[in-house]
């Protein structure tokens, strides 16, 4: 191997350490260092994999454009390399965009060939990490039988196989799909399980996600001063990363807490600033998650047409989506408020099951 591949793959080990840690920084700069040592017309299989890698980390962080450009490159490059595996990689992340954009029916088109492919290649553990991402899918969409089922068997696969990374994954999904439907004792289980195996890996990004997940279990058991305190924590460890994806969740969740005790103008300029953090990541499911939390806060203040306002809004973003129950209770919503008529009816939206907030896991 030439000095500057293994180099390189130094670079690109160092970045993924740093990642791990919650270095974002110093993980890009590793990054770019590495894709700075590739010959523009090399057909090494190596450079697919850091493109994807770098990707994942601006996709964790909500830079969602421009992870989907190091996976288009990604994606290219694995191609031109003959490299089966790498393709199946890069497709699996541009599933994880597709969704996170708002496009379930491209996501499950990409997340269908990338299967195949990794089929093909004997990537078993990719497979999995794609039934799992289904998963997330199937909860968006509402269907939470098809999302636990999609769940299990991947959690079965990977402790099978003794793979820790995403088994915490798979018990961070599996925790919040147990919040969803109030089965707090098993999403502890799940959650908690999940964030030891995080905490051991010292892998900051899913600590991160299970911390704020396990904030949003104490909410709905209406233990508030819990919640605040995994909230903040949850905050605090995103603003250290840079990530404003986790950010605008946790400032949703502490919205929340506000409106729950009464606050409401506080949790009103909460939300308008969790907006703003969020709007880089095109997270469609979460811009209408704090739609639905401004028009509920709105209600609260008594301000009507700010609540129908934000509910139709929320309405059409859930719609779109595909999480339809969201769309249709929101739609009932609009019509109890003073002054809705028929015509403040979303459409003809059909029920679905709830739609929970699930973070689709790193690849």
């Amino acid at each position: 191997m030439p000095d500057e591949m293994v180099r390189a793959r130094e670079l690109a080990e160092r970045a993924r350490s740093f990642e791990r840690k919650g270095d974002a920084a110093k993980a890009l700069g590793c990054y770019d260092e590495a894709l700075a040592l590739f010959d523009r017309d090399t057909q090494d299989p190596l450079l697919a994999d850091v493109l994807r890698w770098k990707g994942t980390l601006l996709r964790e962080r909500g830079e969602t454009d421009a992870a989907y450009r190091n996976y288009s490159q990604s994606l290219v490059q694995a191609s031109l390399a003959g490299n089966v595996a790498g393709q199946a990689h890069a497709l699996n992340c541009l599933a994880i965009i597709a969704h996170r954009r708002g496009d379930p029916k491209e996501s499950e088109r990409v997340y269908t060939k990338a299967a195949a492919l990794a089929s093909a290649s004997g990537e078993t553990r990719l497979l999995g990490m794609i039934e799992q991402n289904r998963g997330v899918l199937a909860a968006t969409r509402g269907d939470l039988v098809l999302a636990a089922a999609c769940y299990t068997t991947s959690l079965g696969a990977f402790e099978a196989a003794g793979d820790d990374e995403p088994t915490s994954w798979v018990l961070n999904n599996l925790g919040m799909l147990h919040v969803k439907a109030k089965n707090f004792a098993a999403a502890r289980e799940h959650l908690e399980r999940g964030l030891a195996i995080a905490v051991k890996r010292e892998d900051a990004t899913i600590i991160n996600i299970c911390v704020l997940n396990l904030a949003e279990m104490w909410l709905g058991m209406g233990e508030l001063d819990a919640a605040e305190e995994y909230c903040g924590q949850a905050l605090e460890d995103a603003a250290k990363r840079g990530d404003h994806l986790t950010a605008a969740g946790a400032l949703k969740c502490r919205a929340t807490i506000e409106r729950e005790r009464g606050a409401f103008d506080k949790s009103i300029a909460t939300l308008r600033i969790a907006i703003y953090e969020a709007q880089s990541s095109e997270d469609q499911l979460l811009h209408a998650e704090l739609l639905r939390e401004l028009g509920d806060t709105s209600r609260a203040l008594g301000n009507a047409g700010a609540a129908r306002s934000a509910w139709r809004e929320a309405a059409d973003s859930f719609a779109v989506i595909g999480a339809t129950r969201d769309a249709a209770e929101l739609s009932e919503r609009i019509e109890s408020l003073p002054g809705a008529d028929v015509g403040a009816r979303i459409g003809s939206v059909p029920i679905a099951d709830v739609s929970p907030r699930i973070e689709a896991p790193p690849a």
